[in-house]
């Protein structure tokens, strides 16, 4: 039977190395509704190396919270991640008129913390803003950047209306609550904002650590600290808790800090 036996030895290799590469070549999805904080600070460098090392692609769905949220109750992500805690983001769902289904069955976790920034066109030179000062443009009191120090250059606001985390907690912490001033110039994610105040003379918005860059001015700001949460609902499939292990671990090297 020696040909028997030459025949099974490359037959077995090749089943060893399907093994081997099956992970990487049949990579399981996990998909993942997210905010602008999420998918920028956390999730944006970690997908590759994620699905190299445990084989799981992630999918991120960057619509802002309260559409994560809403998708998960209809089970069309496994999880939904925001910047925010779970009782400002269960008051800002009320707030909106879309209460949560079903939340007894949700679990949340706090998986890292991000820090708001305000960004604005490159063109304006302001190193520093006090929160009356941001308070005062946003709420559109203030509509000239000669007002707070800079040159006589209109003030435009560019509002995000994919990042209602981002924008709840910049209300909540340095608005004190007041309604943002009303805007001609509306974005939908943090890089869509990002990419309207770099176009824009004059124009300011909010933004995440991880897109501020030498296209855009950055003032120093009062620190707007925030939670990142993630929601889950009911029991977390094995696949799911693989990516919770991976960011517990490796993945920390990833998320900017």
């Amino acid at each position: 039977m020696p040909v028997t036996r030459t025949v099974a030895r490359p037959v077995c290799i090749l089943g060893l190395l399907f093994i081997l590469w099956a992970p990487l070549v049949f990579a399981v999805e996990v998909k993942i509704g997210a905010g602008a904080s999420a998918s920028e600070d956390i999730f944006k460098k970690m997908i590759e190396p994620m699905e190299k090392s445990i084989g799981i692609k992630l999918v991120i769905i960057s619509d802002g919270p309260s559409a994560a949220l809403r998708s998960l109750d209809n089970d069309l992500v496994m999880a939904a991640v925001g910047g925010l805690s779970f009782q400002d983001w269960m008051a800002m769902m009320e707030k909106e008129g879309d209460k949560p289904r079903k939340p007894a069955e949700y679990t949340y976790r706090e998986i890292g913390k991000s820090i708001i920034k305000v960004i604005a066109n490159k063109g304006i030179l302001v190193k520093k803003l006090s929160k009356d000062q941001l308070r005062g443009i946003f709420t559109g009191k203030i509509t000239n950047w000669k007002e707070v120090g800079g040159a006589d250059v209109p003030l435009k606001i560019v509002y995000g209306i994919k990042i209602p985390g981002t924008n709840t907690m910049f209300q909540k912490e340095i608005m004190d609550g007041e309604p943002y001033a009303k805007t001609d110039l509306e974005a939908s994610t943090a890089p869509d904002v990002k990419a309207k105040v770099v176009a824009t003379p004059g124009a300011i918005g909010l933004s995440v650590t991880s897109l501020v860059d030498e296209t855009v001015s950055a003032p120093e700001i009062p620190e707007v600290g925030r939670p990142v949460t993630m929601i889950t609902k009911g029991e977390i499939p094995f696949s799911m808790q693989k990516v919770l292990d991976y960011m517990r671990g490796e993945g920390q090297k990833y998320i900017t800090k």
